[in-house]
């Protein structure tokens, strides 16, 4: 019949106990939330799943990702010295023919493109004769670089 009763100082320790039941309530969901995203986001594993065996995992696999990282970074760091080398090597090329004459630039006795028309100079029409009774090749026979397969 005391249960009616009671008193404020035993209404506050039930609403304090039921406040820290809550609260041990809520960390646990929060913990079990926490391992099931922690196992959703690992590789799969054929292991058994408990929280220490998951924990155990992450660690192994944190620990493979920094490895990977670590060497994805020398390569980064190897490619970007070899591209500066590279620039380097490239600028000291331009340099080069800017002081040197292109093939271009210099005298020839013969134009490198034809005449313009209304010059004195004639093209010559070159012709393919036959050899030794061989007909000389149409354009179909000449393979093109593109059915070559280069």
């Amino acid at each position: 019949m005391g249960g009616f009763h009671q008193n404020p100082a035993e209404m506050r320790k039930e609403a304090t106990r039921k406040q820290r039941i809550e609260a041990e309530q809520r960390r646990r969901d929060e913990l079990r939330d926490g391992y099931a995203r922690l196992k959703d986001v690992l590789p799969v594993s054929n292991q058994k799943s408990s929280k220490v065996s998951l924990l155990e995992r992450a660690t192994n696999h944190i620990v493979s990702l920094e490895k990977t990282n670590r060497q994805l970074q020398q390569r980064l760091a190897a490619i970007e010295q070899e591209v500066q080398r590279l620039r380097s090597l490239n600028e000291k090329i331009s340099l080069a023919a800017g002081n040197t004459p292109s093939p271009g630039s210099m005298d020839v006795a013969r134009p490198l493109s034809p005449p313009p028309e209304g010059s004195q100079q004639v093209p010559q029409q070159h012709q393919l004769s036959s050899v030794a009774g061989q007909e000389p090749p149409g354009e179909e026979s000449s393979p093109s670089a593109s059915e070559s397969g280069y």
